[in-house]
């Protein structure tokens, strides 16, 4: 978290040179194995951007998401799944607002699995402008979260605001 402190201060310190920033929610559904004992995920994501190039920002993420468990029969629940990814990345714009990007870095796991993993995430995405002028960024991922137990992934949806 420390590490998301020195980016941020440097990022409103140098606003005018390409940083940015977008806060906003994020749904997820368990993939694969994971979906037999957990289903829909919610949290948020904070992630700060350097545009370095003309078609191509450099990404740094941090959030929290909580899957839910399933019920396992005879009044039996898996715990709910906490997880806090510490990502870093690349997003390349292929034409206008779309882009294609790519994120890795760890994961620190909760509640029914504990453990720190290494988390990567590629993903689609479109950024376009509102009226007032700020922009939203939507995304479609997949996230992957390996070590400890295995590895565990979901398909997530990010709807974002750049402050």
């Amino acid at each position: 978290f420390s590490f998301l402190l020195i980016i941020s201060s440097a990022a409103f310190a140098q606003d005018e040179t390409g940083f940015k920033f977008s806060v906003g929610p994020e749904l997820g559904f368990a993939a694969g194995s994971f979906s037999n004992t957990h289903s829909v995920g919610t949290g948020a994501t904070l992630q700060a951007e350097y545009h370095m190039f003309e078609k191509m920002s450099l990404t740094g993420t941090v959030g929290i998401l909580f899957y839910a468990g399933k019920s396992q029969g005879n009044n039996l629940k898996n715990n709910a799944q906490t997880i806090i990814p510490l990502r870093g990345g690349i997003k390349y714009f292929v034409a206008g607002g779309a882009y294609i990007g790519a994120q890795a870095g760890v994961a620190f796991l909760g509640s029914y699995d504990k453990y720190v993993s290494f988390a990567y995430s590629p993903l689609l995405g479109y950024e376009f402008n509102t009226k007032s002028g700020k922009s939203l960024d939507a995304s479609l991922k997949y996230d992957a979260y390996s070590g400890g137990n295995g590895t565990i992934g979901a398909i997530g949806v990010r709807l974002a605001y750049f402050l």
